[in-house]
Formats: C-alpha cells, sequence, structure tokens
C-alpha cells in the first residue's frame, strides 16, 4: 500500500493515473462550486486530447461518454457553462445526436438571468459546428438550423452563418440552392457585408460549386477587400480551372503572401502547366516571400508532372535543411510521389524506409511506384506487410502488380475480395486494370464476360484494355466492334482509333479493309491543326510543330524559325544540339 508522499500515491491512499491521463476526481462537496471548476477543468483538459475530427472518433466518443455521465452523475447536468464545454467536445468528435441532446438538456433564456441567456447563440453555434463536422447531408443541415431560429429563438450571427456556408461548400453543387437560400438570410440579417468571413465563405461555396459568376459577384460587391479576400477569390479561379483568368488575377492582386503564390503554383501544377509552376516558384523566390513546406509540395507535384528529377532533389535538400518543422507525412509523400514520376524508385524507397510516420497514401504511392518500374513482387510483399487500412487506390496498385508480374490467379482473388474483405466497392479503375490483366494472361473470353456483366458503363481505359487483348489475340472482328464503341465514347479520338484498326487490317493482308479505313481517317483529319512535340537539349525547352508541308517549325525562348524535316529524326537531333551549343 502506498504510504503519504510516495511516489505512486497522491497523499490520500489512491494511485496516481498513468501520465498522459486525467486526474483522478478528488471529493468535493456535491454541487459545489469547486466540484463544478473540477469538472470544468476536466473536460477542458479531454478537449485537447480529442484529435481532428478526421482521426480516432470512436476514442472522442468513449471520451465524450465518461465526461458527460460524471457531469450529470455529480448533479450539474444543466450547468450551463459545463454544457458549452460538452458541447465543444461533441463538435470536436462530430458527435451531432450528442450536441442536439445537450442542447435540448440546457435551461432556456428565460430560465436563465440576463447574464447567462447571452450565451445561447453560443449553445446554438457549437451545435452548427458538430453538424458541420459529422458531415451531415446539406437538407439537414439547414433544417437543424431553422429548427434553432424557429423553435429556440436562436437569432444566427456570422459564425453562425460562416460554418453553415463552409459545410455547403464541401458538399459540392448539390449544396448550391440551400447555399443561395442562407445567403438570402444572410443578407436580411445583415451580415453579409458587415462580416469578411461570411463574404469569404460564400465565395467557397459559389467556386465549389462552379459558379465563378456568382463568386466574382460577390466580391466585387465587398467594400474593403482584405488579403484574405482576394485569396479567396483567386483560389476559386484556381478551384474552377480558369487558369488564365486566375493569372490575370494573380498579377493584379494589390498584396501577394505566401498563401496566393502557393495557390498559384499548386493550381498550375495541378493543372499540367508544370512549367508555369516553376517559374512562379523563383518568382516568389525573387519576391523574398517566405517559403513553407506547403508551398514546397505544391513545387513537388510540378516536378513529378514535368519529371525533373533535378529539381525534385534539391527540395529534398532544402527539407532536410529545415528539420523537423517541415517534415509531415503530406510532404514525405510527396517526395516519394516524385521520386517515383521521375524514375527514381531506390530513392523513394529509402525515403519511404526513415519515414516517422506513415499513412495510407505512403504505403499506396511506394506499391503502386515499385509495380510501375517492374518490382511487382516487392510490390506485393509490401501490400502484406501494410499496417495501415488499404483504400481503393491502395487495391488498384495492387491490381496493377498482380498484372504486371502475370500472376492472373492472384489478381482475381484480390479483385473479388476487395467488397467481402476490405469493403471497398470496386470502380471503374480496377475494372479496367482487370481487364488489361486478363488480356495479358491470355484470358479474352474471361475479360469480354468481365465487360458485359460490370455494373458500370466502360468507359476508354476498360475499352482500350479489351482492345490491345483483342489485337494480341488477332481477334479482328471483336476488334472492330471495340473501335466503333470507343469512337462512340471519343469522338474526337476517333482517328487514333481507326488508325490502329487499319494497321491490324495491313497486319493480317486486308488491304482492302484497311484502304477504307484509311479513307475515314483522311476525312476525320481535313483541316486539323498541326500536332507538337517538345524536347529539352541541354536544359533548354523547344516546342516542335509538324505541320502538313513536312516543315518543322522550332520555337524556343530566344528564337523562332523554320527548317526542313527531310533528315531522319538521329540527324534532326544532332543539329538541335550543334545549334545550341554554337549559340553557347
Amino acid at each position: 500500500m502506498p504510504r503519504d508522499g510516495d511516489g505512486d500515491g497522491d497523499g490520500h491512499g489512491r494511485r496516481r493515473p498513468p501520465p498522459g491521463h486525467p486526474p483522478n476526481l478528488p471529493p468535493h462537496v456535491p454541487y459545489s462550486r469547486a466540484l463544478q471548476q473540477r469538472l470544468y477543468l476536466l473536460a477542458q483538459h479531454r478537449r485537447r486530447r480529442i484529435p481532428p475530427c478526421d482521426g480516432d472518433a470512436s476514442a472522442a466518443r468513449r471520451a465524450l461518454d465518461q465526461l458527460h455521465a460524471q457531469v450529470v452523475l455529480n448533479g450539474f447536468p444543466r450547468k450551463r457553462f459545463l454544457l458549452a464545454k460538452l458541447l465543444s467536445l461533441a463538435a470536436a468528435a462530430a458527435d451531432l445526436p450528442r450536441a442536439e441532446s445537450l442542447f435540448l438538456a440546457a435551461p432556456t433564456a428565460a430560465e436563465c438571468s440576463s447574464s447567462t441567456s447571452s450565451s445561447t447563440p453560443t449553445l446554438a453555434n457549437l451545435v452548427l459546428r458538430a453538424a458541420a463536422s459529422s458531415r451531415a447531408p446539406p437538407d439537414r443541415l439547414v433544417a437543424l438550423f431553422s429548427r434553432l431560429v424557429s423553435r429556440h429563438g436562436f437569432r444566427p450571427n456570422a459564425f453562425s452563418f460562416s460554418t453553415l456556408l463552409a459545410a455547403l461548400a464541401d458538399a459540392g453543387a448539390a449544396a448550391l440552392p440551400h447555399g443561395r437560400a442562407l445567403h438570402a438570410r444572410a443578407l436580411a440579417c445583415g451580415l453579409v457585408l458587415s462580416s469578411g468571413h461570411v463574404l469569404t465563405s460564400l465565395l467557397d461555396l459559389y467556386a465549389a460549386a462552379g459558379q465563378l459568376g456568382e463568386a466574382r459577384r460577390v466580391f466585387d460587391e465587398m467594400p474593403g477587400r482584405t488579403v484574405a479576400a482576394w485569396n479567396c477569390m483567386l483560389a476559386a479561379y484556381v478551384r474552377c480551372r480558369e487558369m488564365d483568368a486566375a493569372l490575370w488575377f494573380f498579377n493584379e492582386m494589390p498584396g501577394r503572401d505566401s498563401v496566393a503564390w502557393t495557390t498559384m503554383i499548386a493550381g498550375c501544377a495541378n493543372a499540367r502547366r508544370a512549367a508555369e509552376a516553376v517559374e512562379l516558384f523563383w518568382r516568389m523566390r525573387k519576391a523574398n516571400v517566405k517559403v513553407d513546406a506547403v508551398t514546397m509540395v505544391a513545387l513537388l507535384t510540378a516536378c513529378a508532372e514535368q519529371g525533373d528529377l533535378r529539381l525534385g532533389r534539391w527540395v529534398h535538400a532544402r527539407v532536410e535543411q529545415e528539420g523537423r518543422e517541415w517534415r509531415t507525412v503530406l510532404l514525405d509523400n510527396s517526395l516519394i510521389n516524385m521520386y517515383v514520376k521521375c524514375g527514381a524508385v531506390e530513392d523513394a524507397h529509402r525515403l519511404y524506409l526513415v519515414m516517422p510516420r506513415r499513412s495510407t497514401v505512403s504505403w499506396t504511392t511506394m506499391i503502386s511506384g515499385l509495380a510501375i518500374h517492374g518490382r511487382a513482387e516487392e510490390a506485393l510483399d509490401l501490400f502484406h506487410r501494410m499496417q495501415e487500412r488499404p483504400d481503393g487506390a491502395t487495391l488498384l496498385a495492387v491490381l496493377l502488380a498482380c498484372s504486371n508480374a502475370g500472376r492472373v490467379d492472384d489478381g482475381r482473388q484480390y479483385f473479388q475480395s476487395m467488397e467481402r474483405f476490405y469493403g471497398i466497392t470496386p470502380g471503374i479503375q480496377h475494372y479496367g486494370c482487370m481487364v488489361d490483366m486478363l488480356c495479358r494472361g491470355k484470358q479474352l473470353r474471361e475479360a469480354i464476360e468481365l465487360v458485359e456483366t460490370m455494373p458500370l458503363q466502360p468507359n476508354d481505359a476498360v475499352l482500350g484494355a479489351l482492345l490491345s487483348g483483342c489485337k494480341r489475340e488477332g481477334n479482328l472482328e471483336l476488334a472492330a466492334q471495340v473501335i466503333e464503341r470507343l469512337i462512340r465514347l471519343q469522338p474526337e479520338r476517333a482517328a487514333g482509333h481507326l488508325v490502329l484498326l487499319a494497321n491490324m487490317y495491313a497486319g493480317v493482308g486486308q488491304w482492302e479493309q484497311a484502304g477504307k479505313v484509311r479513307e475515314r481517317v483522311a476525312a476525320l483529319n481535313a483541316g486539323k491543326p498541326a500536332g507538337t512535340s517538345r524536347v529539352n537539349p541541354n536544359q533548354s525547352s523547344m516546342l516542335f510543330l509538324i505541320s502538313l508541308k513536312k516543315l518543322v517549325t522550332c520555337t524556343d525562348a530566344n528564337r523562332s524559325g523554320e527548317m526542313p524535316c527531310s533528315m531522319d529524326i538521329g540527324s534532326l537531333w544532332e543539329a538541335i544540339i550543334s545549334d545550341e551549343q554554337r549559340a553557347s
């Protein structure tokens, strides 16, 4: 038994709780102020330990259960300041039913003194925050808001509207009618032009729904535009993939902070405009704007997009210099993805092995990288050692590994177990990978059966995989049928599909059929713009335009011109290199 003053006791014969746990609740006079304060401090301790809403929700709710029970058992089920703390915990745990029951248990304003009745908006706002955190459907969110106003006399403030509008923005275009109704209500309350938070939430809402015109109208009506408002409007252009307009708006901004630069770099990188993203990064550095880990994630996306391993390694070295402050799981995942996309799988694997923490994305990226680069056995071995719960992307990487390794039986087993063991419904990409695997394994009949029975409409990837199988097996009749389906699905790519069919006919000596298909190709290509190709000799980007006159138009940062294209590609490349050397 511990004695007074022992390290394991608290001086009252009780053992101290383990480190990180809240202290034992000491004896107090029932209903006393000291006991209320103790419960409040305990609630604060719990709130600090509850993870964000995307963390372990069940653990957070268990902690909330325990604390709520202590409040009730100690005789304080209607103490408003304790209920407010419990509601804060419920909002953090995304526990909407608990939040609603706690709100209903609170005394009404009529039952309280005037000094405490002012907390009614706080309690109602906490209920709205719990609803937003729980990702409740838009109609339920708006119904809850209306119920709080009509039945409980709740007078919404700027926090109420910004919380709801942010939740509706996450729901996308489906929530637009509800968002417009809330916009009208906020105008009636006089809270739109007077609150920057409401205005920026409205910008997010309309941008998420693809209503860029309405977002711009809200921005133009702002009486005083803050830096946050400019950044929000820029993000709206980027979210709607209006990159030219975004670049124009970015250049017109009166003050560009790191958020604006990072938004623009990430937008260009995600829109496959990697060269512009890299150029923006160097402009950011030249402007002496502070670069952070989020900026580096955006830059790594651009490096991965254009295969710039040298710049990617420079980013990695910079991250190592900054130390633990920058080392997040997101940044490490971006580095691994960059190395994989640039073909440096060994670098990716070395980084993966020393990561202090790994997410599902970490495992998936590494499995996918190994599978793509011909190391399928290692990819499958890594999947078997995976410590996180796999998601749809992980299973897609596993199917790719099985396809590349020729392990059709294993791939079939993984595909069939997706829903049964992992609770993941196969998507169109999973079906496309399975069709490709079966065709590679010379199981064309099974691949056809899978395409005909799949619950989703086959897309170009699925039909393209089936077409490859037909070509491999020499089944021209089925190939022609698949190509006609592809043309109906992608009329803008009809010429390419028909060229493939013509080549297949020519390959088996069916010249008449090949000629007919070529005539269709010629008719489709009439008036089409010329194709282009980009090369990077000596790190100088050059764009070649293949014209109908058999000329190559060469453009780079310094000059443009034309030269005949009668030489073979090797001679052309030597001419480019020698020209560059003379220029340097």
